[in-house]
């Protein structure tokens, strides 16, 4: 099943450029090869442009907040994440920065052969404004793909301003939206195109 589109956002103006190598999936959120709508995008973004798929998932060392408890929650998770990719012959790039900003540009020149970029849309922290600084600088379209729960992001138009009023519209809209899950094994099925 694909993605529902309610979950996809277009974050530039850059166009798709199918005459470059591969789809880039920049893993910043959800950092995982299962049940992940981002990963499952971009697989099928991959397919349908006849290209293969290149995933980064890279981690700073100083922003907000770093920890070694934290780095190393995401450091266990890049080692099952590369066991996974690699059966499911995805090529797959972890980054750790060694220092401050010794990642500056890594990401712009992943993207230099790149024919889309599919990124997390997640609404905290200092990701949002890292997408948004990121979708300035690209010359190749950027999708960000909501992951963060059973309810789309997009699905109200509204703020809520009691608790009451959301569970009025999560009952209201909620069965909506529970037919469409990502994919339990996503990125084995990368393997399969």
């Amino acid at each position: 099943m694909a993605v529902p589109p309610l979950r996809v956002v277009v974050r530039n103006g850059a166009p798709v450029r199918p005459e470059r190598g591969y789809v880039l999936y920049w893993m910043i959120a959800a950092r995982r090869t299962r049940w992940n709508f981002g990963l499952e995008y971009a697989i099928d973004a991959a397919v349908r442009l006849g290209k293969r798929l290149v995933v980064l998932e890279a981690l700073r060392c100083d922003y907000p907040y770093a920890s070694d408890r934290l780095h190393q929650f995401v450091l266990d998770g890049m080692a099952d994440n590369a066991a996974r990719f690699v059966s499911a012959g995805v090529a797959y790039f972890p980054y750790v920065e060694p220092r401050p900003n010794a990642g500056r540009g890594l990401l712009l020149a992943l993207t230099r052969d790149a024919c889309l970029v599919v990124t997390d849309e997640f609404p905290c922290f200092f990701l949002p404004r890292m997408v948004e600084a990121a979708a300035r600088k690209l010359d190749v379209r950027l999708d960000a793909v909501d992951g963060n729960g059973l309810l789309p992001l997009r699905d109200a138009d509204q703020a809520f301003s009691t608790a009451y009023a959301f569970r009025r519209h999560l009952q209201k809209r909620l069965p909506a939206h529970l037919d469409h899950f990502p994919e339990a094994a996503t990125a084995s099925r990368a393997s399969r195109r």
